[in-house]
């Protein structure tokens, strides 16, 4: 089998805020103006600028990651101009994993190849559905057969490592439906699905809708259904399910950025509302367009807030980053962050876990089973800090 496409050197994440519309359930920092764009790229320039002083610099980085937001909305001189300030500012590894989030309304023949030119190796595309009436429902600017031309100009572009991400549990959605996507995803055969469970985030339209009656939750056992579906269907259709929304191909296909995040590996984050973690210090960007131009107008530093990771926090993390994986949670690793053992600290929750088939140990390793990933958010509370 091929081995795990995970990395702890560190990577980079922009933050690109733009979208031609703002989708009613995204609660990620994003703008519909696009009169900032040139301004944006120049203070982000300024921003690499500014962290290549530093020390972080000096580490090899192996994942660059353009979220959004909508990067494919970029030019491809815009994204060739922040890769070369990303390169000629920073150590980036021969064969760093290069993503771009990419809405299929966005792509065409063109900017597919364009992109592959610049040296993007893997998009990631926010398709969400299959089904036009809950394309509409989300408000994507793209319909189904938009999304199989996109992913079709990908292909024809050279692209060998497309992600695709699918919602669950939208509004008046049924099993047939959310079967009817995940069978329509296989038939591409990307290297990655994402299938996530529609939260309704405070502060969006879905979230004022299902407040006013309008949009209706569906219940655990029904989200359970949806999630056991995606299992199964993805599983028979040859995916391995490594992190709890996330499956590919086989285990070098895995988003080694993204297990980043899972791995408490460091990352740099550019661009308004991004976050870094870099030795045990968390911090994030203001959330403002605005604000992120006029301070590094200004030379100054965007960053709005910043925190150091005591251990009772970083133990916790561990444990909750780490049982999201099909890896799970390294049980060596732990202790030296912990300073004590992950079972004699939790003698009898980890014990119940074991007994009720929840959970397992193999070699260093305390994961989750099958029935325990589904169980993930009623557990791994259980574990946080007085």
């Amino acid at each position: 089998m091929e081995k795990a496409n995970i990395s702890k050197k560190p990577g980079i994440y922009i933050h690109v805020p733009y979208c031609d519309t703002k989708c009613g359930y995204c609660d990620f920092y994003s703008i519909t103006r696009h009169d900032t764009r040139s301004r944006f790229i120049r203070a982000l320039l300024t921003e690499v600028e500014i962290y290549a002083r530093l020390p972080y610099s000096n580490r090899s980085f192996d994942t660059i990651y353009f979220g959004g937001g909508t990067p494919s909305l970029l030019t491809a001189q815009e994204l060739e101009t922040i890769l070369n300030a990303l390169n000629r500012r920073f150590n980036i590894s021969p064969g760093c994993e290069i993503t771009l989030e990419a809405n299929p309304g966005t792509l065409n023949p063109q900017k597919a190849r364009q992109f592959k030119t610049l040296g993007i190796n893997r998009i990631s595309m926010g398709i969400q559905s299959f089904d036009d009436d809950e394309l509409k429902t989300l408000g994507r600017i793209h319909n189904a057969r938009q999304a199989r031309q996109a992913f079709g100009d990908l292909r024809k572009a050279g692209f060998e490592n497309i992600s695709i991400d699918l919602i669950f549990a939208l509004p008046g959605q049924t099993a047939g439906r959310w079967k009817n996507n995940l069978e329509q995803a296989v038939k591409l055969q990307p290297e990655h699905i994402s299938a996530y469970s529609l939260i309704y985030e405070k502060g969006t339209a879905f979230y004022k809708k299902q407040q006013q009656g309008i949009f209706h939750a569906f219940s655990d056992e029904q989200e359970l259904d949806f999630y056991t579906t995606a299992l199964e269907t993805l599983r028979q259709a040859g995916y391995i399910r490594y992190e709890i929304s996330s499956y590919a191909r086989d285990p070098g296909l895995y988003s080694r950025h993204n297990y980043k995040y899972w791995n408490h590996a460091p990352f740099l984050g550019f661009g308004p509302s991004a976050f870094s973690y870099f030795q045990e210090k968390r911090w994030g960007n203001v959330r403002s367009i605005r604000n992120y131009i006029k301070t590094l107008e200004q030379r100054q530093s965007p960053v709005d807030f910043m925190e150091t990771l005591d251990r009772p926090t970083l133990s916790f993390e561990k444990i909750m980053l780490g049982l999201r994986t099909r890896e799970g949670l390294n049980l060596a690793e732990f202790e030296s962050c912990a300073g004590r053992g992950f079972l004699q600290s939790y003698p009898q929750k980890t014990q119940a876990l074991l007994d009720d088939e929840l959970a397992r140990i193999d070699g260093q390793f305390f994961h989750f089973t099958d029935r325990g990933f589904m169980m993930c958010d009623e557990i791994l509370p259980a574990f946080a800090p007085g």
